[in-house]
């Protein structure tokens, strides 16, 4: 795999270390059928694991990353509000949002009028593919032309063009100088092909997340940002693995706690954690919003390592 991968089934045949191959297997095969094989859902699990976007954060998740989390979450909830209640449920910075799919099917067994958001500021790339003079191309994305896959925003994260595959928003490793010859040129011809190009959209939501967002209209996947405030618009709200002191300064980290004091509402619960990447257990924070500030209702683990940064913190009411 030393040039890279466009093909799914050369992809499985790498097996179970796969999962670790990073820029070398195209985005393409993020794409899936309707309904997706099991094949293509294991694909998809396998590159989201390893996918990282141009801000240095990655798109790390796997199946029942948040049982235990999940677990304790619908516990304090029962005890919090009544069974029968239309509470609202916000499920920040979700990556593919299948840990939110298995989140809220556990959670609409208990309360089955619950509604139920998934958000994340990335929820699809763009496959940018140069058009033919005169027009675009008719060839259907995902071939083996040449492309580029980008954020939303443009940024390019990766170069196609078989048989090489190769990263655009870190540097190629300087032991295979040829991909990085490669990536340098894709780079510098990247902004005239973008003028004159064919744009197919990839979606980054998990099929099982898409699947239970249409068979449930109480469960949706938006855009929204981890800062993002919706005044008293929740009754619970989860922020796991993405306010971390390795992402963001102290000062964000207290902004991004004060809009989420601002989103729920009163005696509502903020569940913020993280998983360690040595053993993949969760450290994990139940917080109540009270008048002036948080209360701390249950840990797992240790606990988030910005508890104290938010009980020190005493947000307006």
């Amino acid at each position: 795999m030393s040039l890279g991968i466009v093909d799914r089934n050369a992809y499985l045949e790498i097996g179970p270390e796969r999962r670790y191959s990073g820029s070398r297997v195209a985005f393409t095969l993020l794409r899936v059928s309707d309904p997706p094989t099991p094949e293509e859902i294991r694909t998809f699990e396998d590159i989201c694991f390893n996918l990282r976007l141009s801000n240095g954060t990655w798109r790390t998740t796997f199946r029942d990353r948040f049982l235990d989390v999940d677990e304790m979450a619908i516990r304090l909830m029962a005890a919090s509000f009544p069974l029968d209640s239309s509470i609202c449920v916000q499920d920040r910075a979700v990556s593919s949002a299948l840990t939110s799919a298995q989140w809220a099917t556990r959670l609409f067994a208990t309360f089955p009028n619950a509604h139920f958001e998934a958000s994340d500021l990335m929820t699809e790339l763009l496959e940018i593919s140069p058009a033919k003079p005169g027009g675009p191309r008719k060839t259907k994305p995902g071939g083996t032309r040449e492309s580029y896959i980008t954020e939303l925003s443009g940024t390019p994260l990766q170069y196609i063009r078989p048989p090489f595959v190769v990263a655009l928003n870190y540097p190629e490793s300087w032991r295979n100088p040829l991909l990085r010859f490669v990536a340098a040129r894709a780079l510098k011809r990247y902004p005239l092909i973008r003028k004159n190009a064919v744009a197919a959209p990839i979606s980054c939501v998990h099929p099982e997340a898409q699947m239970l967002a249409r068979s449930n209209p109480n469960f949706t996947v938006v855009l929204r940002s981890v800062f993002d405030s919706t005044p008293a618009a929740c009754d619970v709200l989860r922020t796991m693995n993405i306010l971390n002191r390795s992402y963001f300064s102290a000062q964000q980290l207290q902004e991004a706690s004060a809009a989420i004091f601002s989103s729920l509402r009163p005696n509502g619960i903020w569940i913020a954690g993280k998983t360690r990447e040595d053993d993949f257990t969760n450290h994990t924070t139940f917080f109540r919003r009270r008048d002036q500030g948080w209360e701390v209702i249950g840990r797992i683990g240790s606990g988030s390592e910005i508890e104290g940064l938010a009980l020190a913190d005493r947000p307006a009411a």
